[in-house]
């Protein structure tokens, strides 16, 4: 007997190949999974996000609040026993931060803006260790994040020209980020319904050449489990 997953997320903004990568995920991570008659399989399918939290230095605040992530995404994993596993998720996941405007900010340069952002996409795994406690688990695990687009994206309004109308300017595939970063993460919660994460991201956002003020590392969220 096989259960079928099939989820299609419609992300909050309106960008053609952030639809596109969604439906991609579901078909390729929300895809079938055979049912273990020995309840040894364990399945995740889950939708969620979270705010951006830590500190940040002088030069390169976030706005906190703004700054926040998107994720979908599924996996699986095998039972030792009644109350540990090992598992797996593949997922997609969108991290924005925007950044304050203030003589101090040096990212990515000093001009200030009505409104300005870094943002990633990424497609990201994570290995991790699951402790069952009757309906609910803890786990932590280790992450590895692909970041294959990346923006610059700032916002201005036309005060002179044409009052009350914002410029919207983009920037694609930064130059100065590193195309890949990783860290630890850590959930509790139940599989079938609500459960909290924390995301502790232990690599630099940036090439090792480049010397720009290091973002908040911490992302603390909520995810929705879809079976």
């Amino acid at each position: 007997m096989k259960s079928k997953f099939i989820f299609v997320a419609i992300l909050k903004q309106p960008m053609k190949v952030k639809h596109y990568l969604t439906i991609l995920s579901s078909l390729l991570f929300l895809t079938t999974f055979a049912q273990d008659t020995i309840s040894h399989k364990m399945q995740d399918a889950f939708i969620g996000g979270g705010f951006v939290l830590g500190s940040s230095a002088a030069d390169g605040k976030v706005n906190y609040g703004q700054s926040r992530e998107f994720m979908v995404g599924a996996g699986t994993g095998y039972k030792f026993c009644k109350w540990n596993g090992i598992g797996i998720d593949i997922y997609y996941k969108s991290t924005d931060f925007y950044l304050k405007q203030d003589s101090a900010k040096v990212l990515p340069n000093n001009v200030q803006h009505s409104s300005e952002k870094i943002s990633f996409d990424n497609i990201g795994g994570l290995v991790f260790d699951r402790f069952y406690f009757g309906k609910v688990y803890l786990d932590g695990g280790f992450y590895y994040d692909w970041a294959f687009y990346t923006k610059h994206i700032t916002w201005d309004k036309d005060t002179v020209a044409n009052a009350g109308t914002t410029v919207k300017t983009i920037d694609k595939q930064l130059k100065f980020l590193a195309p890949t970063n990783y860290g630890l993460t850590f959930r509790f919660g139940s599989q079938t319904g609500v459960s909290f994460y924390f995301n502790y991201r232990l690599s630099k956002l940036y090439k090792s050449d480049v010397t720009y003020p290091q973002l908040p590392a911490y992302v603390l969220g909520l995810t929705v489990g879809l079976h």
